[in-house]
């Protein structure tokens, strides 16, 4: 494991309320799309 590369710092925790793991793949107005957009336009670069 790297521990001072270049990706170890571009983690963010979502909890999303009520939720459990597999309610994210079918569940489609739970998911925090708005929130991932932003995590991929911010960190993928």
């Amino acid at each position: 494991m790297i521990k001072n590369g270049k990706y170890t710092d571009n983690k963010e925790l979502m909890l999303i309320p009520d939720a459990v793991h597999t309610d994210l793949y079918d569940k489609v107005d739970i998911i925090p799309f708005d929130k991932i957009e932003k995590f991929f336009m911010d960190n993928l670069k």
